[in-house]
């Protein structure tokens, strides 16, 4: 099974997948966390090197790698399927890349027909070979959430605040991703209660007989 973690920067991804990965671990499956976003794009060797690539790429180049780099790591998680029960954590699904990388080329006139095209592509033959869904951290406020965060680790330039706010309206706008399942928790929610959101929302895509007795809320409050 894969499960994607959606959000934008600061809403607590990372957190809550090292949180996913000990509480699956500790049951009767075994999480991994795949390799991140970074990894396939072609320009970046190591972390530390995304954000110059970015401030010395244009809009249009950095939006269509991340698209590019996506539909990669997208195909590259078909391995995955196993015979053992386990479950593949990955930081930043479909909706984030895609709401990220418009965000990039906001002020361009950026048509991503053809790479949006081929992401979907890849997602639905991932679909057809395993379960698949998203959990997304966001409530329509993420950025308020987000942003001490950030703040707290980094110093956040007018060019990223800018992004920030283009990617968490993107987020907001976008629907989720076409055919994959998705359940959205609150980025200010104690971890431990979105984690247990998350496993039990696994349960019921691996067991879908289980929601005739216990149905998921889809969108939690506040």
């Amino acid at each position: 099974m894969i499960l994607f973690v959606d959000g934008i920067d600061g809403s607590g991804k990372t957190t809550l997948i090292r949180h996913l990965a000990d509480a699956l671990t500790c049951g009767s499956a075994q999480a991994y966390v795949a390799e991140p976003l970074w990894r396939y794009l072609a320009p970046i060797t190591a972390p530390e090197q995304f954000d110059p690539w970015v401030t010395s790429s244009s809009e249009l180049d950095v939006a269509t790698a991340l698209m590019t780099a996506m539909t990669d790591r997208v195909n590259n998680l078909h391995w995955a399927n196993g015979r053992q029960p386990h479950v593949h954590l990955v930081d930043r699904g479909p909706k984030t890349v895609y709401a990220s990388a418009r965000a990039h080329a906001e002020d361009q006139c950026w048509k991503p027909g053809a790479v949006r095209a081929l992401l979907a592509d890849a997602v639905r033959a991932l679909q057809d070979a395993q379960p698949c869904m998203a959990v997304e951290l966001s409530t329509g406020a993420a950025l308020e959430i987000a942003l001490p965060r950030i703040e707290s680790s980094q110093t956040v330039t007018p060019r990223y605040l800018k992004y920030l706010r283009a990617f968490s309206e993107e987020m907001d706008a976008a629907s989720d991703w076409p055919g994959l399942p998705a359940q959205r928790l609150n980025p200010s929610a104690p971890v431990e209660r979105n984690c247990r959101a998350a496993v039990e929302a696994l349960r019921l895509i691996h067991n879908p007989d289980h929601s005739r007795h216990h149905p998921p809320a889809h969108r939690p409050a506040p």
